[in-house]
């Protein structure tokens, strides 16, 4: 977002006003203005008009374009207020669980570089990234923003001069350029947000087109006045769209995409009023001085809003009711006023020489940058487990019936728990864990391939969290293991509904239909399904009928019981309490949800193997567990753990006996 500047046109000073509460209400209530998240593409209309009219104006009347001049403006504009939140919210890291310390470290120095937008566009692909709130996370708005101001006057530029000496005109030649960049962002967006909506929110290239509407419209506005009548017309139906799209619009609604449309051509349209004299129009309303202080302030009011949320979220652990969201509003307009006063009104009307300023910037990206990558290198350099010589007991203490959990000894478990979230299978760093948007089969390969028994295990990211208790396995028996997985995907020949897409996982049935013909050209000994118990009761037909047609084929199909899905994460529960004992050990009876698996399962009359023993004891489910950190969220084991789960694996398997039928047969 633009900061705030004088004598702007008022409009759109009381625009940015609407903008920044939308944003505001939808963070607080969001029930009373679910879709207020749109101010964000209304300050996207916003910052394109601006910029690129000034752009554009300079250009026709020097006749050149100071781009060291420019940034100078945009860093004497912006980084000021942004440095203080960022160094506010470094400062308030110990008020967090230490497990969220680096993701938030992580978040900072993405900030500070303008590339927040794509560190979150990775999580939002990333099934591990489930339920990320991280106090920087509304900086991705001013990353799209802070590239669009990096490579807007570098590309305008060199359109301007080509046009020189031609039949068209630079204004005609430099439209049709954005016309052209917007038209194929909006295709990009309308293509990608059904596809992977979590890319399509965040990327660059599906909100180019919404700065390039803004800038369009600076270019062109002039060549035909509006009439009174039409521009009071125009105003209304404008905010009245902006109104519509924050009512209307849900978390459910498919965005940005074909939806992105409406409010963002009420912007354009509001802007385009701007001048209109009738008592009727918008102007009266969006001129009135509290909406031109909302305006003067919203750059440092979006910028302080969502860390103050954050954090009251965090030290008090309630949700924000009716009282406590109103003092949060009042904390984040008092805090955005003495950044204005102090902070970015000082640095914008300094008067820094350009040098100067791009120095001053510098220093502040460093600031950032510097110590964030350095605690990262520092807690990197720890190994994520705390494993040292083998494996530690881990699932094994289960079976002693002398083991008492309760003895545990905290400061000694593997991995620690602040570290729990890094304990993932090596699936993901190696890629082969298949993504929502492709239906290729990927498979991650532990042992021999010229094993005689060979293993698959396929599902979701329940069965991927099994795939270093089969590494482990691989290393100690002669089996090759394949593990087959796709996020958030039911192995079923039918499209369930996903509720993170917003329609028919699609992409997973046809996931479904490839890996059933990769199975019957690999033809293993066992086929393993593991799956997430979050699916609706429903899918079990669709289950049975993919299952089936394992089993017509003639392969060995088992299902693996769901493990504990508890009601809070174990890491950031034993970072806020110390009586771990009492706070972070849940209930069995709360743990277990309905398994779709077990279900599918039993229809089919395909044998089972459950591992609830290792996890729970007859009324309660450990998080420790023979020195070993078992979660790394709320339903995922750590790969520890997992890994110490390879006797009973092979137990249940009757692994030995199946090894030496294989063995037999080769002699024979």
């Amino acid at each position: 977002m633009l900061s705030a500047r004088h004598q702007l046109v008022p409009e759109i000073q009381g625009l940015r006003a609407v903008a920044v509460l939308a944003v505001l209400v939808y963070h607080i209530w969001p029930s009373a203005l679910p879709g207020g998240y749109v101010g964000v593409d209304v300050f996207f209309v916003i910052s394109g008009y601006l910029i690129t009219g000034s752009l554009f104006k300079e250009f026709e009347g020097t006749g050149r374009i100071d781009i060291p001049a420019f940034y100078a403006r945009r860093i004497r504009r912006l980084l000021p207020a942004a440095t203080v939140v960022s160094l506010a919210v470094a400062l308030s890291i110990p008020f967090f669980a230490r497990a969220q310390w680096s993701d938030i470290t992580g978040s900072l120095v993405a900030s500070a570089l303008y590339v927040q937008n794509w560190f979150l566009a990775a999580q939002a692909v990333d099934y591990l990234a489930d339920d990320a709130r991280g106090p920087m996370n509304h900086f991705w708005s001013l990353s799209v923003e802070e590239q669009y101001y990096i490579a807007w006057p570098l590309i305008l530029l060199p359109i301007l001069y080509l046009a020189r000496g031609k039949t068209i005109s630079r204004r005609a030649a430099f439209g049709w350029f954005i016309g052209l960049i917007g038209l194929g962002s909006l295709l990009y967006s309308i293509w990608l947000t059904p596809l992977n909506p979590g890319v399509a929110y965040f990327a660059t290239t599906t909100r180019a087109w919404e700065l390039a509407l803004g800038g369009a419209l600076a270019v062109f506005q002039a060549r035909k006045p509006l009439s009174q009548p039409a521009r009071a017309a125009l105003g209304g139906a404008g905010l009245g769209a902006i109104v519509v799209a924050c009512l209307a619009y849900s978390d459910e609604t498919s965005f940005p995409g074909y939806a992105a449309i409406l409010p963002t051509f009420g912007a354009a349209a509001v802007i385009r009023s701007s001048g209109a004299l009738s008592r009727w129009s918008v102007s009266p309303v969006l001129n009135a001085r509290p909406f031109q202080y909302l305006g003067d302030i919203s750059y440092s009011l979006y910028l302080w809003h969502w860390p103050v949320i954050i954090l009251f979220g965090e030290v008090t652990g309630r949700s924000i009711g009716p009282l406590s969201g109103l003092v949060l509003l009042i904390v984040s307009v008092a805090l955005a006023h003495l950044s204005k006063v102090y902070v970015e009104d000082p640095f914008r009307t300094g008067g820094a020489s350009v040098n100067r300023s791009l120095a001053a910037g510098l220093a502040g990206i460093i600031l950032i940058v510097g110590p964030g990558v350095g605690y990262l290198a520092w807690r990197d350099s720890f190994p994520d487990t705390g494993v040292a010589g083998g494996l530690p007991r881990g699932a094994v203490a289960m079976q002693d019936p002398g083991y008492d959990w309760r003895q545990e000894d905290l400061a000694r478990a593997a991995p620690q728990p602040a570290m729990a979230r890094k304990d993932v299978p090596a699936a993901y760093a190696s890629k082969c864990h298949q993504n929502q948007s492709r239906t290729e089969v990927l498979s991650c390969d532990y042992g021999d391939p010229k094993s005689k028994l060979k293993i698959v295990m396929l599902g979701d990211s329940h069965a991927t969290h099994w795939f270093p208790t089969f590494e482990e396995m691989a290393r100690r028996q002669s089996v090759f293991f394949r593990g087959v997985a796709k996020s958030a995907c039911l192995f079923s020949l039918e499209a369930v509904y996903s509720p993170t897409l917003k329609r028919p996982y699609s992409e997973c049935a046809e996931w479904s239909k490839n890996v059933l013909a990769w199975l019957a050209r690999e033809r293993p000994d066992v086929v393993l399904i593991s799956q997430s118990p979050a699916y609706p009761a429903s899918v079990v037909e669709g289950m049975g009928n993919a299952w089936q047609r394992l089993l017509d084929i003639g392969l060995n199909v088992q299902a693996v019981a769901s493990t504990p899905w508890l009601q809070f994460e174990p890491g950031k529960c034993f970072a806020t309490n110390e009586n771990w004992q009492g706070a972070c050990i849940p209930d069995r009876a709360s743990v277990f949800r309905p398994d779709l698996t077990l279900a599918a399962a039993q229809r089919l009359k395909v044998p089972s193997l459950d591992f609830s023993e290792h996890f729970c004891r007859a009324t309660s489910c450990p998080t420790i567990i023979g020195g070993v950190f078992v979660y790394r969220d709320s339903h995922h084991m750590t790969a520890t753990f997992a890994r110490t789960l390879v006797e009973s694996m092979e137990s249940k398997l009757s692994l030995t006996s199946r090894l030496k039928a294989a063995s037999g047969a080769i002699d024979g």
